[in-house]
């Protein structure tokens, strides 16, 4: 066969017939066709009607189009939902990518009027200097007006579709809403989709919405141990919390006036009865299964490579330089990276933090070192007025009281002097 196809003048038949007439399995037409033209397309046709003669196969089941179904990359049969790619190059050896086609999610272009250009900043500011490190490059972003706070005065939208959103991890819910009267056209809104969520459902909010996935309702109306998500801060603000892929918060107990919910980091905290949240957990919850398999992939999302401080100067971090005298793990302005806590004691949010993502009581967080800042005020006032001196830690911490001559003692007299002072007296 490979002297016929030499015979013929195409060289490039070749290797399509050694490999139909030994593998005797399916290949591809298209790219041949682009690189032959129509006429080497009707020559392949005659070809493998004559293998198919031979081998007793169809000869439509030789001309199936190339596709990345067919030989980019292979799909897991216990995992449907992931694509497991095949190691042709070594970015796709330990890729795990999802499969929108297979979960039925719409990875196209989104609605126009709902989505509008984001100027790529590099980690500027307008000022020009960097306020974020490692930011730079990418893919033109298209953001997505996101509705988080959902209207509770209309009657329910209709699912068009489920989209993917290249700039968040859950799946987005492409929404239709009918105008009341009629007259009106429809108009689109974007909500995020939680898990479960089909097309063709009906997304109410309000009172008398259903408690099902994707319904939007007050926190005192939700039942305890319901999951969920996009959860409001204050009323009417819209949902700020769990809202990242398979993420879902828990309601734990209502009390009078407020609601205490298990956030997903492991906070419980306090929220009003009248913040809003959806019912059900975010989408896409196999995301925590992918991987990008190489580091163009978050070069693509305008994320920079990290240097480590060590490998810096001194000039550039604490930790840099050849003579390392060895110290705690800081950032480049010398703030500790493990241990040090980042929030505030005094911040007027700890009231409604029943207990701290660590497990730690918010009680114990305020009340420690109370003392140290009641001594900063006093030393504050006294260099003010020399009389006032700086009040030092309260008893409790100084353990029991000390004998008048250990205190003599201490304040620089002898022992025998000390004790004789408390003889006579």
């Amino acid at each position: 066969m490979w002297s016929a196809a030499r015979r013929l003048g195409h060289a490039w038949l070749s290797p399509l017939a050694s490999h139909v007439a030994k593998a005797q399995e399916p290949c591809a037409a298209s790219v041949l066709e682009q690189t032959a033209g129509p006429s080497g397309r009707s020559l392949l046709e005659s070809l493998f009607g004559y293998v198919a003669s031979t081998s007793g196969t169809d000869a439509s089941s030789l001309f199936i189009t190339r596709s990345k179904y067919t030989y980019a990359f292979k799909r897991a049969a216990n995992t449907p939902g992931l694509i497991f790619w095949k190691p042709q190059t070594p970015g796709q050896r330990h890729k795990i990518s999802l499969d929108y086609k297979a979960l039925g999610v719409f990875d196209g272009p989104p609605k126009p009027e709902l989505s509008m250009r984001v100027p790529n900043t590099g980690g500027r500011a307008w000022t020009g200097r960097v306020t974020v490190r490692g930011r730079g490059g990418g893919m033109k972003k298209v953001l997505r007006q996101v509705d988080f706070a959902r209207d509770t005065s209309s009657e329910g939208g209709i699912v068009e579709r489920i989209e993917a959103d290249p700039n968040r991890s859950g799946f987005l819910a492409l929404v239709r809403y009918e105008s009341p009267d009629g007259l009106a056209p429809a108009h689109y809104k974007y909500h995020l989709a939680p898990d479960g969520l089909k097309v063709g459902d009906v997304l109410r909010a309000g009172q008398n919405a259903p408690i099902q996935a994707g319904s939007t309702l007050k926190l005192k109306d939700i039942p305890l141990g319901v999951h969920i998500h996009n959860i409001e801060l204050l009323p009417g603000q819209g949902g700020t919390m769990a809202r990242a892929a398979g993420t879902s918060g828990v309601i734990q107990f209502k009390e009078e006036n407020a609601i205490v919910v298990r956030l997903p980091s492991g906070e419980i905290r306090r929220l009003n009865k009248n913040c809003h949240a959806t019912v059900g957990v975010v989408s896409n919850l196999l995301r925590k299964l992918t991987n990008a398999g190489k580091a163009g992939t978050n070069r693509h999302r305008g994320r920079r490579p990290k240097v480590r401080g060590v490998a810096m100067n001194p000039v550039d971090h604490p930790m840099g330089g050849a003579t390392a005298g060895g110290r705690p793990s800081c950032t480049p302005w010398g703030v500790y990276c493990k241990g040090q806590r980042t929030r505030s004691r005094n911040k007027w949010t700890n009231r409604f933090i029943v207990m701290r993502k660590g497990g730690q009581p918010i009680a114990k967080f305020q009340n420690a070192k109370k003392w140290r800042a009641a001594a900063e005020r006093e030393r504050k006032a006294g260099t003010k007025n020399k009389r006032a001196t700086p009040a030092g830690p309260p008893e409790s911490l100084l353990g029991p009281a000390l004998p008048d001559w250990a205190q003599a003692f201490r304040d620089g007299g002898s022992a025998s002097r000390g004790k004789q002072a408390a003889a006579s007296g």
